[in-house]
């Protein structure tokens, strides 16, 4: 480190620190314009960005491949609809239920996945996540089978987002907590650990730490983080269907993670951003967005596999160099 620096002043020099803090400013003022698609937008890629956040902590930190992670996003979703359409009508509590259920769920199947790795324990994820789309499919009676579940309550006595705007605060509220806490995690001593997991696990035992442990860990983590993205998901739409727990909503973190450099706290938000973009603006110009999507991720993956974060950073330590050298 060059005297004179310390760790603040350097980690503020990071420029996906400014990128995060101007995504949060913007985010802030967006319902100025009143602009329901805008509204609609932003409020999608935050709860992407979570799900994208908490996926990474399976994907970029310990280094697993789930193929079945939208099984707690589905149960966050289908736990907030049931409790407040049958017990209490409240959105904050209702997303309070999900992160219980996700939580609880996360440690069940946590337990039963964890003690294998690499392709038995991505198989075991899409088997749970597919018994989790058969139920809501066959469950008729409670679920509403295929056709789901509509008119989800978004007005209680704690608080009210039958407003676009009010509803808009709130998911953007719990955005920005999930980020603070999510980078506090990041930068303590068990996100390191966890990290570490992904470098080389067979030296973390060495350590005194074990990696079933770190792994549970991580997994609770993640599940708890996914279940709260589908609750604000479910209050954005009002309504719900089986396909949330399918496997190709499982899909959507991972590109994303991808896209934006699973190895870096900020690459899930940017790859979030750039998913939004091309699946929805994009989208509205031509039918072409699977072709642009499959050429991004395709280059990101052969030219830098540390995807957009990484391309920025590179482009950042280039300019720095070449205003020293000035």
């Amino acid at each position: 480190m060059v005297r004179g620096d310390d760790p603040v002043r350097m980690k503020l020099r990071d420029p996906l620190v400014y990128i995060i803090i101007l995504l949060l400013i913007s985010l802030l003022v967006i319902p100025i314009t009143r602009d329901p698609f805008y509204l609609y937008l932003s409020s999608l890629f935050m709860i992407l960005s979570i799900f994208s956040l908490s996926y990474n902590i399976l994907f970029g930190y310990a280094g697993l491949l789930s193929f079945g992670h939208a099984l707690f996003y589905a149960a966050g979703a289908y736990s907030l609809a049931l409790f407040t359409m049958n017990v209490l009508r409240d959105p904050f509590i209702g997303v309070l239920v999900a992160l219980a259920t996700s939580t609880i769920l996360a440690i069940a199947v946590g337990a039963l996945t964890l003690r294998h790795s690499k392709i038995y324990f991505a198989m075991l994820t899409l088997a749970f996540g597919m018994l989790l789309y058969a139920l809501l499919i066959k469950w008729r009676s409670v679920t509403g089978g295929s056709d789901g579940i509509a008119g989800i309550p978004r007005s209680g006595f704690i608080v009210n987002i039958m407003d676009p705007v009010a509803r808009y605060y709130f998911i953007y509220g719990a955005f920005a907590l999930i980020l603070i806490l999510l980078y506090l995690f990041h930068r303590s001593r068990y996100g390191l650990l966890i990290r570490g997991l992904g470098v080389n696990e067979d030296f973390m035992p060495y350590t005194g730490h074990s990696v079933y442990r770190l792994r549970m860990i991580a997994f609770i983590i993640s599940g708890s983080v996914a279940g709260v993205a589908g609750a604000l998901y479910a209050l954005l739409m009002g309504v719900i269907t089986p396909d949330l727990a399918y496997w190709t909503t499982s899909a959507e973190p991972l590109v994303a993670t991808l896209i934006g450099g699973s190895k870096f706290f900020a690459g899930p938000i940017l790859g979030s951003l750039i998913f939004i973009v091309i699946t929805t603006l994009v989208a509205r110009i031509a039918d072409i967005w699977q072709l642009m999507l499959g050429l991004i991720l395709a280059s990101l993956i052969l030219g830098s596999r540390g995807g957009i974060a990484e391309v920025v950073e590179r482009i950042w330590r280039a300019g720095r160099s070449s205003g020293l050298r000035v």
